[in-house]
């Protein structure tokens, strides 16, 4: 049994496996992040057996005691909240398709089971600009990941391009990530994107995956600003806090969603913005009026 200790979102996860290639990947996906939280660290054993590859994506389906993922007989996971521990079951066709295995099934197993236990997900992206991080909030096809690599183009600092926000106090936000995904229009508004390699994102899209020059694991978030494309000067005015706190409970798939519950309150007392905008030059100026 081979083992290696990595830190998804800055937090100890213990990954055992009989063969290296779990390992490999989860390398790949963790081998940078550094330490953030002092905690027991969550313990994973992935157990590789003949099978064949996995037709589609895996059923999540939650309980009291924590969750699981199925694909298949064979390509299965299960999650125990009592024990902080993980099991996953994968065929040894799956791991012949590295960068399926690693989205759909090692990073969706690890990031859920952290946010099950400590963390809350967001589903924005984290930009940060003299110690005061921001969270670019809007469903999929708003340009969270746009705006924020022109954040990073300008000189702002890359928290996450799908952000965790963690349950001790000040509201530390992290990611999983250095890259920002980017759809292939956004060639159209970066020409250094041109010609760089298409990659498939988590969600199955495809996508370009860019190295931001500034990165940091985390930062306190201190704005949630909700984005509105529309044409014009940028506009940057208060937002409905209740509106913002369904937004990030709409994402949240917790069994118990009362912790969740509380957090995001915290997290959106008087933070939340809505910035309509067409320009993403003059939205940045906008962002740099915040408080």
């Amino acid at each position: 049994m081979m083992r290696a200790l990595f830190h998804p979102l800055g937090y100890p996860v213990l990954i055992e496996s009989e063969a290296t290639e779990p390992l490999r990947i989860a390398a790949q996906s963790w081998g940078s992040r550094q330490p953030l939280f002092e905690a027991p660290a969550l313990r994973l054993a992935i157990h590789v057996q003949p099978g064949a590859m996995p037709t589609g994506a895996p059923d999540y389906r939650a309980s009291a005691d924590g969750f699981s993922l199925a694909c298949d007989p064979v390509t299965r996971a299960e999650f125990s909240i009592p024990a902080h521990s993980a099991c996953l079951h994968v065929s040894s066709a799956a791991l012949d398709q590295a960068e399926r295995f690693r989205y759909q099934l090692l990073e969706c197993l690890v990031l859920t089971a952290l946010d099950t236990i400590y963390f809350v997900g967001l589903h924005a992206a984290c930009v940060a600009r003299q110690g005061r991080g921001i969270l670019l909030c809007g469903e999929s096809g708003r340009g969270k990941s746009t705006l924020a690599y022109a954040c990073a183009r300008a000189g702002w600092t890359f928290v996450s391009d799908d952000s965790h926000l963690a349950q001790p106090s000040e509201n530390i936000v992290t990611g999983s990530s250095d890259l920002i995904r980017l759809r292939e229009p956004a060639c159209e508004l970066f020409p250094e994107l041109h010609g760089m390699p298409i990659a498939t994102a988590p969600s199955g899209k495809q996508c370009i995956e860019v190295q931001p020059k500034l990165v940091s694991d985390s930062a306190p978030a201190r704005h949630c600003v909700f984005l509105s494309r529309r044409p014009g000067p940028a506009n940057l005015k208060p937002y409905s806090e209740e509106a913002a706190f369904e937004y990030f409970m709409g994402y949240n798939t917790r069994y118990d969603q009362s912790g969740a519950e509380h957090r995001l309150r915290q997290l959106v007392d008087r933070k939340t913005w809505l910035l309509e905008y067409e320009h993403l030059d003059d939205a940045i100026q906008a962002l740099e009026s915040l408080p």
